[in-house]
């Protein structure tokens, strides 16, 4: 990954993760769907067409820094449900300046 970290923007994912039902033998007609586990990811967002990205997934780092990266999470295109851009304000709140709780 030879890109500044400026180039990739920091994304929020929300996706459907796989999961697992009821543990145990059920009969199958007692079974109800509880739908999707919807869970958020945030990172930065590296396109699958260059370096650190994955064909057909949405791929976000959680560390990027002078062309390195460390644990990139790749999530499979067909299950993200939204994914939008994280803005920052002009200033920003700094823990230095509040004191522990």
């Amino acid at each position: 990954m030879s890109e500044k970290t400026e180039s990739f923007p920091i994304v929020l994912v929300r996706w459907a993760d796989a999961h697992a039902g009821d543990g145990g033998w059920l009969p199958l007609d007692d079974y109800e769907d509880d739908g999707e586990v919807i869970v958020t990811t945030v990172g930065y967002l590296v396109p699958a067409d260059t370096p650190g990205g994955k064909k057909d997934h949405v791929t976000v780092w959680q560390t990027i820094t002078d062309g390195e990266g460390i644990h990139p999470f790749h999530i499979p295109s067909l299950m993200v449900r939204s994914m939008s851009v994280v803005s920052f304000t002009e200033n920003p709140v700094s823990d230095l300046d509040t004191p522990p709780v």
